[in-house]
This record gives C-alpha cells, sequence and structure tokens, in this order.
C-alpha cells in the first residue's frame, strides 16, 4: 500500500472510488466554467496532475504487495490502525492479511478453500475452531504464538479485554485449478493447530540446524537457523519464501544474478555470489517476501539467526 493510501486508511475500493468521483468532478468543474480560455487550461492541467497523483495512488493500493521487507515498526502502526481486515500483499493463489479484534467476539468466518495461519504480533484471544465434522477446539493464543487454521473450518477470535493483532497468512488449497509446483520438500506432515512462543523459543535456542513444523501441497513451514555462517546464494523456481524474523540480525540480499550458478536440483540454482542484488537490514518482528526465481542470500554474521519460512508452493 502507498503511504498515501496508508494516511488516509484508504482500501483498494477505497482508492479506486475516489479515482473515479474525482474524474467525474474534474469534468464538471472544466465543462461548467465559464472563465477564460486561458484560466480553463490552468484547470485542466491542474485536474490533470490531481488525477495523476490519485491514479498512481489506487494503483499502488489495488496492488497490495510487499517488495522485499515489511519492517516490524511498520506492521505495529498499521495495525495498531486497522479496524478490519487489511491485505498487505495479494497473490491469486496467496496472500498476507493484517487481522485486529478489539471490543467484542469476532464474526464466525469461513475460508472455504484457503488454510490460514496466524502469526500473532500483540495481545491475546481464544480462538475459537468449530470444524463441520470432530471436535471443536479453544485455542488460548497470546503474542508470539503461531495458530493454524484448515481451510473451511468456521472460526472466530474473543480478544477478551484486549487487543488482538496478528499478521495472516493465507494459502489457496490444492484443487483442479490450484496445483502445486515442483520442488525440495519433505514427506508430509501436519503442525499443531496452536503453536506456543515458548516452544518457538526452545526450537531455536537448542537447535543450531533447520527443523521441520509443516508439510503439505500448498505449503511448507519450518525453523531456519543459521549459527555462525551465511545462507546459500540461490533462488527457487518452485515456490515463494516468507519470512518471519525471530532471533538475530542480518544482512539480507534479495534480486540480482546469481554468479557461478549450478543447479544439482532443477529449478534450485546455488552460487557463491550475487550481483546487483538489493541489500537490507533485517531483525525480529520484519517480514521478508522472496518471489519465486528471485535470487537471495541472508549474511548474519557471527551471530545466531532464526526465523519461520513459510515457503508456497502454488503461487
Amino acid at each position: 500500500m502507498s503511504t498515501f493510501c496508508r494516511r488516509w486508511n484508504l482500501t483498494p475500493r477505497d482508492a479506486s472510488l475516489l479515482g473515479g468521483c474525482a474524474s467525474r468532478q474534474a469534468d464538471n468543474i472544466i465543462l461548467s466554467s465559464s472563465s477564460s480560455r486561458l484560466h480553463k487550461s490552468v484547470w485542466r492541467a491542474k485536474t490533470w496532475l490531481f488525477l495523476s497523483v490519485l491514479a498512481i495512488c489506487g494503483s499502488v493500493c489495488a496492488a497490495a504487495e510487499i517488495r522485499d521487507v515489511l519492517k516490524s515498526a511498520e506492521i505495529d502502526a498499521l495495525l495498531a490502525r486497522v479496524s478490519r481486515d487489511t491485505a498487505v500483499h495479494e497473490r491469486p493463489h496467496y496472500s498476507i492479511w493484517l487481522l485486529a479484534r478489539s471490543g467484542k467476539i469476532g464474526p464466525l468466518e469461513t475460508h472455504k478453500d484457503a488454510d490460514e495461519i496466524l502469526f500473532v504480533r500483540r495481545g491475546s484471544g481464544i480462538v475459537s475452531l468449530t470444524p463441520e465434522a470432530g471436535r471443536s477446539e479453544r485455542l488460548e493464543a497470546a503474542a508470539g504464538d503461531i495458530v493454524k487454521i484448515p481451510a473451511g473450518t468456521p472460526h472466530r477470535i474473543d480478544p477478551g479485554p484486549s487487543r488482538f493483532e496478528s499478521l495472516a497468512v493465507r494459502v489457496a488449497s490444492v484443487n483442479d485449478s490450484v496445483q502445486p509446483r515442483n520442488g525440495i520438500r519433505p514427506a508430509e506432515h501436519q503442525m499443531p493447530a496452536l503453536l506456543k512462543k515458548s516452544e518457538i523459543d526452545a526450537t531455536f535456542s537448542n537447535f543450531d540446524s533447520n527443523q521441520p513444523i509443516h508439510a503439505a501441497r500448498n505449503f511448507t513451514m519450518n525453523y531456519v537457523i543459521y549459527t555462525g555462517r551465511s545462507g546459500p546464494w540461490e533462488a527457487h523456481a518452485g515456490c515463494v519464501d516468507i519470512y518471519f524474523l525471530k532471533i538475530g540480525t542480518a544482512t539480507g540480499q534479495i534480486g540480482g544474478e546469481i554468479q557461478n550458478a549450478k543447479e544439482e536440483t532443477p529449478g534450485e540454482p546455488r552460487g557463491d555470489s550475487v550481483s546487483g542484488a538489493r541489500r537490507h537490514t533485517v531483525r525480529p518482528g520484519d517480514v521478508v517476501l522472496i518471489p519465486r526465481s528471485t535470487a537471495h542470500h541472508m549474511g548474519p554474521g557471527a551471530g545466531k539467526l532464526g526465523y519461520v519460512l513459510i515457503k508456497v508452493w502454488v503461487d
């Protein structure tokens, strides 16, 4: 979303309506004006500039795209202002949303064809799952926890006396029209409905190598841990990578061209460096998004780096 849209809390629909309304009003101004020809020309120039700005803002809002990194402070500032679910990144088969609930129990909702993963940022609440078959669950989720809501599961959030804020990743289920891409992935296994912050912290503390969380055809999820070493210079043709930074600080390089690349596995080029990459310093709370076939590298220096990685296979 653009700064304009965020400042005025505009949704993509709001921006589109505003642009259309401004266009009609500009026509009315020009057609009804009884001023001189020069005055009309000035009005036309000003109107053209105004509509151009609106068009740019509207198109950026409509795109709803995270470009490389969404910083933790920006996420918290956005969440503090939202009163309804707001997309910050949208693609046909996956999306990332800002979710906030306060003051009352949220409505019962169902994402028929998409799994939803909540990364709780602030507050606490009860996430109630009421599947059509099986036992209902009441999950006590708090800041730092991760909640998985399977596709087609009716659910609601009760924030209690606090404000419940989270980032939500929604990933389309595999069906006849949505098929996963090829790539390296572990055998299928399901994560628990609630992954507590204490367990997440313990995993990063006790392990020095990657650990699995979840593996399905539409997305996989794992802990990525680097201790005193850098990650590879690589790209993935089959999946989108989404990092949720948990511990440590790193210099991330995204984009550009991998040098001396080799594909020991098809669609998985790896090399010894990258040229033309965009550099970012990333810290806990930041979100990194790497599109398919995009070169990337994480350099934690001498410290320990840990993040939760979602790989989306249905982009």
